[in-house]
Formats: structure tokens, sequence, C-alpha cells
């Protein structure tokens, strides 16, 4: 059954928006479209790769999920995976939150916001979008600010490693 619109979580990114109008103050704000294929297959495909993390997957970090097994389960809202970057042989842990989930004929994603730990603060929306021309489009939207404490030494890394997932994250859903 769908939910209503009053019934959404409150995000910053507004992944539902076709037009983010009203971005916060204080925060880093970035917005981007990469062209994934075209047509109902590659759109289905994506939704699904992208619902179950392969995109933050095939960027380069871990993502656990309590009694997940191999495969991290479908994304859900109030989920709280256990998500690690890969530095070499190391893996930087990124505590995190699902705000939202959503599905419609044209649209999936999720949002997720940072918990206290996370070298970042703020919140970041997976979009996938088709086209009324059957274009499929990763749209990434995110607001960002140094994390607490120590994290806030680490900011102009944190900003560098922010392009560089980007980058990773717009090649993710290609065949």
């Amino acid at each position: 059954m769908a939910e209503h619109a009053q019934e959404r979580p409150e995000t910053l990114t507004h992944p539902l928006s076709p037009r983010w109008l009203e971005r916060p103050d204080g925060y880093r704000h970035f917005e981007s479209a990469y062209f994934v294929g075209r047509g109902r297959d590659t759109f289905d495909r994506c939704a699904e790769e992208l619902l179950h993390w392969e995109v933050k997957i095939r960027s380069g970090f871990d993502i656990g999920v309590d009694g997940s097994g191999d495969r991290p389960p479908r994304v859900e809202r109030g989920q709280e995976p256990t998500i690690r970057v890969r530095l070499g042989p190391f893996r930087l842990p990124e505590p995190s939150r699902v705000i939202d989930v959503f599905e419609t004929e044209d649209r999936c994603g999720f949002t997720y916001g940072t918990k206290p730990g996370h070298p970042i603060t703020g919140e970041e929306s997976f979009i996938l979008i088709r086209t009324a021309d059957d274009r499929v489009f990763l749209v990434l939207r995110s607001v960002s600010r140094a994390g607490m404490g120590i994290w806030r030494l680490g900011e102009p890394f944190a900003r560098l490693a922010q392009i560089v997932y980007r980058r990773r994250y717009g090649r993710a859903l290609r065949s």
C-alpha cells in the first residue's frame, strides 16, 4: 500500500521533488545526474541493485546489516547499516541511518543520514529516475559539513573523498 505524502519523513535533500529548491543553510550542497542507460529493463535492474546497496558496494564500501549474510538485505527505512569505507587494508566506519526509501513507477531510491562518529555530518540521497523519453539517470543529492570532534581536522580530506566517491557512484549502475 502506498504511503501518503504527509507520512513521509522530512529530509534535507527532498528526493521526491523533481527540483531541489529548498536547500538548508550551513551545509555544502551537491546535486548531479549520471546517465545509466535506457528502458524499463535498465530501470528495473538498476532499481533492484540500488535498493540492495550495490551503488555503495561497487564504489568501495562494505555494507553490513545485522543477520544479513553475504548480500545486504533490501534497504529499509530505519535501518542502521554498518557502512565501512575501504581504504587499503583499513575499514573506516561510517555510522548511518536510513531516513527514507521510496519507489514509484519511474523513481526509486533512498536517503540516509549520518550518525555521531561519521566523518561527515549530513544526508545523502540516491535517486534513480526514468524519464518520459525512456532514459535512466542516477541522481545524487547531498548536504554535508564537517563531522564532530576529531573529524573536523580531516575535513579537507573528507571533501576530496566525496569527489572521488561521487564519481564512483555515477558509474556504479552502468552495464
